[in-house]
């Protein structure tokens, strides 16, 4: 009986964990794509609603257009979208030797380069959609088609367009449509709207893929952008890592430790860690009442952070509880760090321009001060490239990385 006991309550902990890992990435994401640009009358018209939606799409280019197109394409730079190669001549691939394919890619991919002076490894869309397992191999690059393709190669009026698409659209999805009609262009308000109203935030393949966790290769073909494990990340990697430099500092400072097993940058950070990393910022300070939260146990790690926290305003509990195993979403994270530097007197803005974000609208009311003072104090996150996600679990690197700033920012 004890046995069986046990085993259930082994199961119940782990369809808990996977229940926390399911529901860890709130921001429901989708890619806007846009093939057969750039053209002088359609771009110029897509790219400006882009930039009053304040929405990141990819367009994947024909070379051979590219000529004349340099304004176009450093616009689209500039504004933060993603540039990819829809090879040089727009013909089937299926159709060519494996020379010609590798040329129509390369030579379309150096154009990108020279006009741009990117130099990265652009995702390539073959025309039409055609590949086979030749093709997939003489491409040196990911291969990216769609999940959603509302027009199915017809010519379909706006209205439509955006009703089929907000009716097929997914979490992880990449829209397909086209820089080179008016009824495209037509279309676009519409679908980012509703795709907002739905709750989704319109980011680039490029984004898109990272956030899910999946690391793109050469020659493989991507519809989707299927959930990943985004916590997982190699710990001999470690020195790899977007937040290497602020994991160093805080370790040596003693903010934050890892286990036996390693660091795990990308794990997602709980209320009992997060008070604690704060508590210890502050020097570790005893409270002066012994008194916390009712769920707090008087010998755990944090016992002393959560009184601390409770005793200074930093955490102000939930219904009366501390709740030390809940996940910290970046909002709150935020809030935590802002109330440790209004107890320090380090609220004062340091700069005029502080960074904002497509989806700041998604940021809740009780946390918009908090986010907008941690901002407007100068700090800007490496891993914010295209959306805030103010209501995704923090990882452990994030947390890192804020707390770094602010530390120097305390000393100074």
């Amino acid at each position: 009986m004890k046995k069986l006991l046990r085993i259930g309550v082994m199961l119940l902990v782990c369809c808990l964990l996977l229940t926390m890992a399911a529901g860890a990435q709130q921001t429901k994401l989708i890619a806007l794509t846009f093939d057969d640009g750039p053209s002088p009358e359609y771009t110029p018209q897509v790219l400006s609603i882009l930039e009053r939606k304040h929405v990141d799409a990819t367009f994947f280019l024909i070379g051979r257009w590219l000529r004349n197109n340099d304004g176009m394409l450093k616009r689209e730079v500039e504004d933060g979208d993603q540039i990819a190669n829809h090879t040089w001549g727009h013909v089937r691939l299926t159709g060519l030797s494996d020379g010609e394919i590798r040329e129509s890619v390369s030579d379309t991919a150096a154009a990108l380069t020279k006009m741009t002076g990117l130099t990265e490894n652009f995702v390539v869309r073959p025309p039409m959609g055609a590949r086979n397992s030749r093709v997939l191999a003489d491409i040196s690059a990911p291969v990216i088609l769609w999940s959603v393709d509302a027009a199915a190669g017809k010519q379909v009026p706006a209205k439509e367009l955006v009703r089929r698409t907000l009716a097929k659209a997914s979490d992880g999805g990449i829209i397909l449509m086209h820089d080179s009609t008016q009824a495209n262009v037509d279309a676009v308000e519409g679908i980012i709207d509703g795709l907002h109203s739905r709750g989704y935030e319109l980011v680039t393949v490029r984004e898109l893929f990272r956030l899910k966790g999946v690391a793109l290769k050469n020659g493989v073909l991507y519809q989707r952008a299927e959930n990943g494990n985004p916590q997982s990340y190699p710990e001999s990697r470690l020195s790899q890592h977007w937040a290497y430099s602020d994991i160093r500092a805080v370790s040596d400072a003693d903010y934050m430790k890892g286990d036996v097993s390693g660091w795990h940058p990308n794990r997602y950070l709980s209320r009992g860690q997060a008070i604690t990393i704060l508590w210890r910022m502050s020097g570790s300070p005893r409270p002066e009442q012994s008194a916390s939260f009712p769920d707090v146990p008087a010998g755990s790690y944090y016992a002393r952070a959560a009184a601390w926290a409770r005793e200074n305003g930093i955490s102000q509990g939930d219904a009366g509880k501390f709740r030390p195993n809940s996940l910290v979403t970046r909002e709150q994270l935020y809030a935590l760090v802002c109330r440790l530097a209004e107890l320090q007197g380090e609220t004062k803005p340091r700069t005029d321009t502080p960074v904002s974000y497509g989806d700041d609208a998604r940021i809740d009311s009780w946390a918009a001060d908090s986010v907008n003072a941690i901002r407007r104090m100068g700090f800007a996150s490496k891993n914010d490239v295209e959306i805030f996600r103010p209501r995704d679990w923090a990882t452990r690197a994030e947390t890192a990385e804020l707390i770094h700033w602010y530390s120097g920012l305390a000393a100074s």
